[in-house]
Formats: C-alpha cells, sequence, structure tokens
C-alpha cells in the first residue's frame, strides 16, 4: 500500500512540474525576420558585426525600393531590390575610380546575407552569416531571391540581426556589403 501512495505521489510531482513548466515558457517566439526597406550603404566600408562574423562595407550605394524576409524556423528567405546603384563619382584620388555613378557599376552579381548575432554578444564574440546563393544583377541594378538558405544556426534570433546584400562579382569585390534591410517589422510566425 505505501508503495501505491509513494507512486501517486510522485506521478502527481512529476504532472505539476510539467504543467509549471509549459505555463513558464509562454508562446513560442517568432520565427519570421523582415525587413520593409531596403537600403544603400550610406557611409564607405561600414563594418556590421563582430569578431570573424564581421563584414565590411563597400563605397556608398543607394537603393529605390526593397524588402527581405527569412524564416529562421525552417530557412526559406526572400529578398528583392530595386535601383540598387552606386552613390559616388568616380574621382582620381579615391581607390575605386573610373565607376559610373548611378549604375550597378560593373556588378553583375549579389547575394543576400543574414548576420546573426551582430554584437557578438554570445558565440565566443563572433557573429555567423548565412548567405543566400549568387543572383544577378541588372543593369538597373534590380535583383531577387526566393528559396531556402538550409539550416539556420540556432544563435539567430530574431533581435540581434540584419539582412545585407553582398557583392559576388566581380570578385575583387566580392562579400562587401552595398545594402542593409531596414526598418524592421515585428517577428511573427508564417
Amino acid at each position: 500500500m505505501k508503495f501505491f501512495a509513494i507512486l501517486r505521489m510522485v506521478a502527481a510531482t512529476l504532472f505539476t512540474a510539467a504543467c509549471l513548466i509549459a505555463l513558464s515558457t509562454g508562446p513560442a517566439q517568432a520565427q519570421v525576420v523582415s525587413r520593409q526597406r531596403i537600403f544603400g550603404i550610406p557611409q564607405a566600408f561600414n563594418v556590421v558585426g563582430k569578431g570573424t562574423g564581421a563584414v565590411t562595407g563597400g563605397a556608398p550605394w543607394v537603393t529605390t525600393s526593397g524588402n527581405a524576409s527569412v524564416n529562421l524556423s525552417n530557412g526559406n528567405a526572400n529578398f528583392q531590390v530595386r535601383g540598387l546603384v552606386l552613390a559616388v563619382g568616380s574621382e582620381a584620388s579615391v581607390p575605386i575610380s573610373g565607376l559610373d555613378i548611378g549604375t550597378p557599376a560593373g556588378v553583375t552579381e549579389v547575394k543576400g546575407t543574414l548576420v546573426c548575432n551582430v554584437s557578438g554578444t554570445t558565440n565566443s564574440g563572433n557573429s555567423v552569416l548565412v548567405d543566400t546563393p549568387a543572383v544577378p544583377l541588372s543593369a538597373l541594378g534590380n535583383a531577387s531571391f526566393a528559396g531556402n538558405i538550409g539550416p539556420i544556426s540556432s544563435v539567430c534570433g530574431p533581435s540581434d540581426i540584419a539582412f545585407l546584400i553582398r557583392i559576388v562579382q566581380p570578385v575583387g569585390f566580392a562579400n562587401l556589403w552595398i545594402a542593409a534591410g531596414g526598418i524592421p517589422t515585428p517577428p511573427h510566425d508564417e
């Protein structure tokens, strides 16, 4: 008889603990991060991220519009940018001289990059980068991507994240960021 009393007490304790855990965790954290606007890099050589995940910016660029969205749970991502063009003139004293202002300046391919842990507060002080495949940048500065970017690192949380557009081609400027997502929408579920 004593055995069954102890068994009931253990079962009641486990049930109560499970209920308390379920109540204390609250609703699941939203997993879709969106940016309503894509803007060009305002200041040359600006750095986003920390440590091994730091990304250096290129020369100033501008855009006419764009947006981005990434589902941190399943890796589905999309971005589009319109009118992404160089915003600095060619001057002999600048190492990037000979490039035409108001054009894609020879950039033919870009990629979207999710920068996780921008502040470097976790992951041993290093940001984590997750890239989309390369997509063409048109002569008008238009590019888009929709697809899956694979598993996303657990350090990617909706509150410490940035979305960048980086150069792929020409190789001489590869991986410099030239545009970023701004005006975040509240994280949400899909």
